[in-house]
C-alpha cells in the first residue's frame, strides 16, 4: 500500500495492487468558479498526480458534504464507472448533481477495495451528523487512518484504533473564534498517541490560505513543527509519499 498527498490541501491518493482510490479529491487549481462568494482556495497546479496514476483510480471516497471535500468538476473528470463510496448525506447531494456514478454507503461494517478493509468511523463535534473517519488495512496488516477535521478520542479508546500511519489536521482553525474546525497540535499528539502512529501526514494545511466569506469567521493557529517531529516522522507537502514495506 502507497499513500500519496495529492495536493497542499486534503486529497489523498491510495495505491493498492495497482489500483487507486482518491480521497476527497480537488483536482483544479480553483476550488470554486470564480466569483463564488462563500469559499475559495487557489492552488499553482491541478495536481501532482501523472496521469498514469490517475488512470489507476477506480473509487473514490468522499467523507464530508462540504465544497472543500465534494468538489463536482473532479468527480466529473472520472469515468462513470469509478464507484463512489460517501455518507447518506453526500449520496443525496451527488444524486441531486446528476453524478450519475455508483453510489455507496460507507461504514463502521466495512468493505474491501483493492484488498484493503476500509470502514467509517465516527467523527467528533461538529461533524457528528455530515462527516466520518476512515481506517485502511491492506493485506499485509498495514494500516492508515484519515480524519479530516476532529477526532473523536472517546471512539479510538474504547474501540482500540491503531494504524501505523495517521492523516491529521494540526493546524487550529475554529469559526467565530469557539467552534473548533480542525485540531490544533496538542490534540495531534494525543490522536497520535491513542492510534500508537509514528508517522503523520498532515491534512487541511493552511487553513488561514481559505478566502471567501467563511474566511471573516475564522481564526486559524499554525502548528508547532518541532514538538510534533520530536517522536513522530511528519509529511506535510503536496508530493510526500509513504510506502509501505
Amino acid at each position: 500500500m502507497k499513500l500519496i498527498k495529492a495536493d497542499n490541501y486534503q486529497t489523498w491518493y491510495v495505491e493498492n495492487l495497482g489500483k487507486s482510490i482518491l480521497i476527497d479529491p480537488w483536482l483544479t487549481k480553483k476550488l470554486q468558479p470564480e466569483g463564488s462568494f462563500f469559499i475559495q482556495r487557489n492552488k499553482t497546479n491541478n495536481t501532482v498526480l501523472t496521469d498514469k496514476q490517475l488512470k489507476k483510480v477506480n473509487t473514490i471516497i468522499i467523507t464530508a458534504p462540504f465544497e472543500d471535500h465534494l468538489h463536482f468538476d473532479s468527480i466529473r473528470m472520472f469515468s462513470k464507472s469509478t464507484v463512489i463510496y460517501t455518507s447518506n448525506i453526500v449520496k443525496k447531494t451527488l444524486i441531486k448533481n446528476k453524478i450519475k456514478n455508483p453510489i455507496k454507503i460507507l461504514d463502521e461494517s466495512g468493505t474491501i477495495i483493492n484488498s484493503i478493509k476500509i470502514k467509517a468511523l465516527p467523527t467528533s463535534y461538529p461533524y457528528y451528523h455530515s462527516t466520518f473517519s476512515i481506517l485502511f488495512k491492506d493485506q499485509n496488516g498495514n494500516s492508515i487512518f484519515h480524519e479530516g477535521h476532529r477526532v473523536n478520542f472517546k471512539y479510538l479508546k474504547k474501540n482500540k484504533i491503531n494504524a501505523d500511519v495517521s492523516i491529521l489536521t494540526a493546524e487550529e482553525s475554529k469559526l467565530f473564534g469557539f467552534i473548533q474546525l480542525g485540531m490544533n497540535y496538542k490534540n495531534t499528539l494525543k490522536a497520535l498517541d491513542l492510534l500508537k502512529s509514528k508517522v503523520l501526514f498532515i491534512t487541511g494545511n493552511s487553513p488561514d490560505q481559505t478566502e471567501g466569506l467563511i474566511s471573516k469567521f475564522l481564526i486559524t493557529k499554525t502548528f508547532n513543527l518541532e514538538r510534533l517531529s520530536k517522536t513522530n516522522k511528519v509529511f506535510l507537502n503536496e508530493g510526500d509519499v509513504y510506502q509501505f514495506k
